[in-house]
């Protein structure tokens, strides 16, 4: 049985944009034809705020009323002057504590900021690379935590897998105690404030627009996207994408290559676009 839809949000990465990080045209249109029709178009990224600009933009999201989760729900920004209505920040005891459990080991730290990923090694392992590679963020070295200009969404480990394994594995207690820990790549490791999670923030943006979970239509790929998935009253997982988001999911839909996100809204809204 079809739901009353008020809100749909997207996953970007693996969701919404190809691996060519575009968005196909015929994805757009449909998305563009339920937000005239009134339902709340959000975005939901592990991605700072400045880096989904061009998602943003090209759905004509840029409006007072218009909100991304961003930072893998570190931060809520209202998307027409970026401003925080819900902020989950990492600090500079944070960064000190996770630097002191690195020590030694060949892994890079990489503060996500809303403009520029700020990186503690003078040459970018492939792992860190890649990361920005898959974020569209620029990079700046740091040397010491005052160098950082803005808010902290999360810190991230960039290595070898097996390192990261290792790292993983004996600091994994201490990590949880006071963070939240995701591995969405095999060689990058999130570590997000206790707060932070795009589930937990869409919970909240859900309550502020007071839309009934119910009500909400969540698209999504990635293991940070199966509690958001399981939250929404549909839940769409892409065929591309992880096991786990697809067993959270309603419907499973085809890949993020094709227009599978039009496909479904089409049938499901009975759209004619």
């Amino acid at each position: 049985m079809k739901k009353d839809i008020k809100l749909i949000v997207f996953d970007i990465d693996g969701t919404l944009v190809n691996d060519k990080k575009e968005m196909l045209d015929e994805n757009v249109a449909a998305i563009k034809k339920l937000k005239e029709k009134g339902v709340k178009i959000v975005l939901n990224s592990g991605r700072t705020f400045n880096a989904m600009w061009r998602m943003r933009q090209k759905l004509d999201l840029m409006a007072y009323d218009d909100y991304s989760i961003c930072g893998t729900g570190a931060f809520v920004r209202r998307n027409a002057d970026g401003k925080a209505l819900i902020s989950n920040p990492l600090g500079e005891k944070d960064y000190e504590k996770i630097k002191s459990l690195v020590g030694e080991e060949d892994l890079q730290i990489t503060i996500h900021t809303m403009n520029i990923l700020y990186l503690n090694a003078e040459v970018p392992n492939d792992a860190f690379l890649y990361d920005q590679w898959q974020v569209s963020m620029p990079w700046f070295k740091f040397e010491k935590f005052e160098d950082i200009e803005d808010s902290i969404c999360r810190i991230a480990l960039a290595g070898e897998k097996d390192l990261l394994d290792k790292f993983t594995e004996e600091n994994r207690k201490e990590l949880v105690k006071d963070y939240k820990i995701m591995r969405n790549e095999k060689r990058l490791l999130e570590i997000l404030n206790k707060n932070s999670g795009k589930s937990e923030s869409l919970k909240k943006l859900a309550q502020m627009l007071e839309i009934d979970r119910e009500n909400i239509m969540y698209f999504g790929d990635g293991m940070n996207d199966v509690k958001s998935l399981d939250f929404a009253g549909c839940g769409v997982a892409m065929a591309s994408g992880m096991k786990e988001a697809q067993d959270a999911a309603d419907f499973v839909i085809g890949s993020n290559e094709e227009p599978s996100i039009a496909e479904f809204l089409k049938e499901y809204f009975n759209l004619d676009v």
